[in-house]
């Protein structure tokens, strides 16, 4: 159910079954292969108590409704990871590596993870960023630069997003034409973890990392020490470092759903996770002062707001 919910949301089609557009006519107008398998995935939807038809419309039960809500964890997980942990029997025997054999899908790691942050963790960002001033941010990690976009357009800065994927940084710069901000939000295609590549840090007043640097502590603390120190080194006086990660779940924790999946995956690409306060002692020995720490609604999710230390 997950995969087919997912593979409608990444094929265009969730939208149409959310507003009620999807019709057996517009199925039937597809190619006759299309078709069969889009009635096929319909039905199964209706047996499964998530979609009705009405009239002519396919729509979402109520029980559609409240699972769709969740549609960015579903995309995340089978769209990002879903190659990766369809060979899980590969890694387990030994015989391939996550990375080298069978990587994530980087763009639907990002619009997965900016669908969920939409409404779980940037509406409680955005209240952090109220209290601060800056011109000019910087999105590392960037993904789709969703959330960069609304920062600029909300605050009135201009800013720059950087991302490994080219996937992502295609759908990035599309998103910026889209809103109208050429002229002061651009994104170009890098390595966020090389900061010597990235030469807006040194005007730069607010850096955010959104599930980036767990990925500098896979290869140790030491190392992620070493990348915060780096970057509070190359920002001007009183920037900002605004971070959102997912802490692991506490022993015994039994949490229904996205926690321990985060935590498994990240597993499976060698990386491990840290909680509050272990987020905020690195920060600390890494040149930052951590002035708030916010759990968001992300199950295990917090963001925390710091500044370059005096």
């Amino acid at each position: 159910m997950s995969s087919v919910l997912a593979a409608f949301e990444m094929a265009g089609l969730l939208t149409d079954l959310e507003n009620g557009a999807l019709t057996r006519a517009t199925v039937k107008d597809r190619g006759s292969d299309q078709a069969a398998l889009l009635g096929a995935s319909l039905r199964y939807l209706i047996q499964r108590g998530l979609v009705e038809e009405s009239g002519d419309a396919f729509t979402l039960t109520d029980y559609g409704r409240d699972v769709c809500q969740d549609k960015g964890y579903l995309v995340w997980l089978v769209g990002g990871y879903g190659e990766p942990l369809r060979r899980m029997d590969a890694f387990l025997s030994g015989d391939k590596r996550y990375g080298v054999d069978y990587p994530r899908d980087g763009r639907w790691v990002a619009d997965g993870a900016a669908m969920l942050g939409r409404k779980d963790v940037v509406p409680h960002a955005l209240r952090l960023l109220e209290g601060i001033e800056f011109d000019t941010a910087l999105d590392l990690g960037c993904g789709n630069a969703r959330f960069l976009l609304t920062v600029c357009s909300r605050f009135g800065a201009g800013g720059t997003g950087v991302d490994i994927s080219p996937e992502a940084v295609v759908e990035a710069e599309k998103a910026v034409r889209e809103a109208g901000l050429t002229d002061r939000v651009r994104v170009v295609r890098g390595d966020a973890g090389d900061l010597n590549s990235i030469a807006a840090l040194a005007d730069t007043q607010l850096v955010v990392t959104f599930f980036l640097l767990h990925e500098i502590l896979a290869q140790g603390r030491d190392a992620l020490v070493a990348y915060l120190s780096d970057m509070a080194g190359r920002l001007p006086d009183g920037a900002r470092l605004l971070i959102a990660e997912v802490q692991p779940p506490a022993e015994g924790d039994h949490r229904p759903w996205f926690t321990p999946e985060f935590t498994f995956v990240h597993a499976l690409m060698r990386q491990t996770l840290l909680d509050s306060k272990g987020w905020s002692e690195a920060l600390a020995d890494g040149g930052f002062t951590v002035r708030e720490v916010l759990e968001d609604d992300m199950p295990g999710g917090i963001l925390i707001l710091a500044e370059k230390a005096r």
